[in-house]
């Protein structure tokens, strides 16, 4: 049987000890920590240019020495995101090739 005694304590997750802007970019930050992939990452993005097997043949090129200009020109990308993928900074969420997903 429960008494009352007095006013329930505040649960510790509803107290923020943060100004509101703090809090807010916390939780934005925290959203992409939280999630292994982003919602929209590669080809579930509506404005992806590459699929996955475009972006294992740059990967697999670019070890072999292939030139970046080169590959971006022929993928109609540009030369970061190129950089990028060869360097798997972009597209991360993809296993290496040959790897189990």
């Amino acid at each position: 049987m429960h008494t009352l005694t007095g006013p329930e304590p505040i649960p510790a997750r509803m107290i923020n000890p943060l100004p509101d802007v703090d809090r807010a970019q916390q939780i934005m930050r925290s959203a992409f920590r939280e999630s292994p992939r982003p919602p929209s990452a590669g080809t579930r993005n509506s404005q992806a240019k590459l699929t996955e097997r475009k972006v294992y043949t740059i990967r697999r090129a670019a070890d072999l020495g292939a030139s970046l200009s080169a590959l971006a020109e022929a993928f109609g990308i540009s030369e970061r995101a190129c950089r990028h993928i060869a360097r798997r900074t972009s597209w991360a969420h993809l296993p290496e090739e040959g790897t189990a997903r």
